[in-house]
């Protein structure tokens, strides 16, 4: 089986935009507002390094509000990958949910109640049957409590990237599947989290091969 890293987008590996009609920080929703987050290229060449599949798993629901079209998603999408492309990485798969529940700003047909939404689990467990995934093996990275959730509901590890202070975001650990495995300042401080759970895993492997090529000498 294969193991990935599913990565969140907005906030994670793209920079928000700010969004004047609202007041609030939003997705992208142009090629010319998406900027990379800072180390985002060198997170998606580690994560290769070390064997994981990339695939960035996204809630899009400015499709379902009618905010963003299909078409200009894939252009943000297009454009997001060129610059990744451009320092030398690029992702295996993306995945993105285009539903919002029922509201008053969310009527098309995309505004249903779905498992693909996170903090639900469906992008990564479809994923996981597309490419034949071990979850327990790979990990969840995002800058949202929904991503942690996501993650851990599928059955992988989560780090959480935000540079707010333990004490800012501990309080919600309490809600459910919110812990996340760690946090990370950066994508920088979240690849050196994966490098090192690889290393100690290859560690362990060697000893426990070791260990098992001596049982077997002494018991000829």
């Amino acid at each position: 089986m294969n193991k990935a890293v599913f990565i969140d987008r907005d906030g994670t590996l793209n920079d928000m935009v700010y969004d004047e009609t609202h007041g609030t920080l939003d997705s992208p929703r142009r090629p010319k507002d998406v900027s990379l987050k800072p180390y985002a290229a060198e997170f998606i060449k580690c994560a290769h390094q070390h064997g994981y599949l990339t695939i960035v798993a996204t809630n899009q629901p400015g499709i379902a509000r009618g905010t963003l079209s299909l078409k200009a998603l894939a252009a943000v999408n297009d454009r997001l990958a060129a610059l990744l492309a451009a320092e030398g990485a690029e992702w295996d798969a993306l995945r993105f949910c285009p539903h919002s529940p029922p509201s008053a700003s969310a009527k098309n047909e995309y505004a249903v109640e779905c498992n693909c939404r996170k903090p639900r689990p469906g992008l990564l467990l479809d994923a996981a049957r597309e490419f034949d995934i071990d979850l327990g093996g790979s990990w969840m990275v995002g800058d949202g409590l929904n991503d942690v959730q996501a993650g851990k509901a599928a059955g992988c590890r989560t780090i959480l990237v935000t540079k707010l202070k333990i004490e800012q975001v501990e309080r919600f650990f309490s809600l459910e599947n919110c812990r996340p495995d760690a946090i990370a300042n950066d994508l920088k401080e979240a690849a050196e989290i994966i490098s090192t759970s690889m290393a100690r895993y290859c560690q362990e492997k060697q000893e426990t091969e070791i260990f098992t090529t001596e049982v077997t000498k002494t018991r000829r």
